[in-house]
C-alpha cells in the first residue's frame, strides 16, 4: 500500500491545495493532509481551524486524511505516520529549486521516504495563500477571493471579514433606513454564522446577491428583492418547517423599526415567503426571487453535490432513510409538471439552468431511491 503526506501551513487553503489533494488521492492508497505549524508565525487562522476546512474540502475523496502536527521535519513526522512519499508543488523556478534542496535534505534525514512532485495548471500557477488574504478589502473583494479557495474556506472569509457588507451599505443607503447599518448586518452575520449551517449561511445568501445582480433587470422593484434576499433564511431551524415564516416575522420586525414604510415591508415578507416553493407564484418579482434562490439547482454537478451534502449535514439528526424519502419528495415536486411546468419561472434562468437542474435533480432523486 502506497501512503503519502502532503504538508503546509495551508493559512487558508487554496484552489491550488485541493487539486494537489485530488491528484494525490489518485497517486497514493492513502493520502494525509498535514496542517503544519510554527509557533514564530502569526496565522490567519488557527490549526482548529485550518483542519477544519480542510476537513470539508476534502469530503469527496475517500482515501484523504487530515492532520496537524508541530515543531518536527516533514519528513520525520512522514515516518512517524508510515508514509513512503512526500507529495510536493512546484509552481514555479523558485519553487523548484527550494524543493529540490528540500528533497536532498530529506534524503539524507530519512532515504526511505522518497518525494514525489507535481506541477499544477496554468491557472492554478499564481493562486497561493499569501495571494488570497491580500486580496482582502477592496470593493468586491469577494468575488475575487470566491475564484480562488474551496467553498469551505470563503465560508470562513465571509464570517471574519464581514462579507457583502459593502452592499448591505449599499442597499440601506437606497432604502433610507435609519438607524445603524452595521448592527442590523451584525444581527444577520450572527445568524446565518449559527454553527449547524452548512448550506443555509453567508455563502448562499453571496450566491443569491451574486445571481440578482446577473438577473437585475428584471426586477420591478430591485431593492425590495435584495432586501427579502438577505432575509429569507435568517430563521433557519431544521427541526421546524416554518422557518419562512419566521424569516418574515423577523424580517418585519427589523424592517419596520428602521422606518421602512408598510407596503415596503409587506412586499417583503411575500418574497420572502415565496422561496417555501409550496406553489409557483404569478407575481414577476417573486417569480425571480424563486429563480434566485433555487439558482443552485443547475450549478455544476461538483457543486450541486457539494451543496447536497452541506443540506445533509444540517439534517445530521435525522436517520438517513428519512432523510432519503424526505429529500426525495421535495426534490421530486420540481420535476412535477403536472403541477410545475418547469423548473424555473423566468426565462431568464430557464436558459441558464434548466437542463443541467433537470439532469442534476434526476441524478440526485436516482441516488436517494437507491
Amino acid at each position: 500500500m502506497k501512503k503519502g503526506v502532503y504538508a503546509g501551513s495551508f493559512d487558508p487553503p487554496t484552489n491550488g491545495h485541493l487539486w494537489m489533494m485530488g491528484e494525490g488521492s489518485k497517486l497514493f492508497d492513502e493520502l494525509t493532509v498535514a496542517v503544519g505549524t510554527n509557533t514564530q508565525k502569526k496565522y490567519l487562522f488557527s490549526v482548529d481551524e485550518r483542519v477544519d476546512m480542510l476537513k470539508r474540502s476534502v469530503r469527496s475523496l475517500p482515501n484523504v486524511s487530515v492532520c496537524s502536527f508541530e515543531n518536527q521535519f516533514l519528513v520525520k513526522y512522514a515516518e512517524t505516520i508510515g508514509a513512503d512519499y512526500i507529495l510536493r508543488g512546484i509552481r514555479s523556478e523558485k519553487d523548484y529549486d527550494f524543493e529540490r534542496e528540500m528533497r536532498y535534505v530529506n534524503r539524507d534525514i530519512n532515504p526511505r521516504v522518497e518525494t514525489v512532485f507535481l506541477i499544477p495548471p496554468k491557472r492554478l500557477t499564481e493562486v497561493s495563500s499569501s495571494l488570497v488574504k491580500e486580496l482582502v478589502g477592496p470593493q468586491r473583494w469577494e468575488n475575487e477571493v470566491k475564484k480562488r479557495v474551496p467553498t469551505p474556506v470563503y465560508k470562513k472569509f465571509l464570517e471574519r471579514f464581514d462579507g457583502n457588507l459593502s452592499e448591505w451599505n449599499s442597499l440601506w443607503e437606497r432604502i433610507r433606513a435609519n438607524g445603524n447599518s452595521k448592527e442590523i448586518y451584525g444581527e444577520l452575520k450572527k445568524l446565518y454564522s449559527e454553527p449547524h449551517r452548512e448550506y443555509h449561511n453567508m455563502v448562499h445568501i453571496d450566491d443569491c446577491l451574486e445571481e440578482f445582480q446577473k438577473a437585475r433587470h428584471l426586477a420591478r422593484n430591485a431593492d425590495e428583492i435584495e432586501t427579502a434576499l438577505w432575509f429569507h433564511d435568517s430563521v433557519y431551524n431544521t427541526h421546524r418547517n416554518d422557518n419562512e415564516e419566521k424569516s418574515a416575522v423577523l424580517a418585519e420586525y427589523i424592517l419596520k423599526n428602521i422606518g421602512l414604510p408598510n407596503p415596503f415591508v409587506n412586499k417583503v415578507k411575500e418574497l420572502i415567503m415565496a422561496t417555501k416553493h409550496d406553489s409557483v407564484p404569478i407575481d414577476n418579482d417573486e417569480r425571480l426571487v424563486v429563480d434566485i434562490d433555487l439558482s443552485f439547482l443547475g450549478k455544476s454537478p461538483k457543486v450541486f453535490k457539494e451543496n447536497g451534502m452541506n443540506i445533509r449535514e444540517e439534517f445530521f439528526w435525522t436517520p438517513n432513510e428519512v432523510y432519503k424519502q424526505g429529500r426525495k419528495k421535495f426534490l421530486e415536486r420540481f420535476l412535477d409538471t403536472g403541477k410545475r411546468p418547469s423548473i424555473y419561472c423566468t426565462e431568464f434562468f430557464k436558459q441558464r439552468y434548466e437542463s443541467s437542474a433537470g439532469k442534476n435533480l434526476e441524478t440526485s432523486i436516482k441516488e436517494l431511491s437507491n
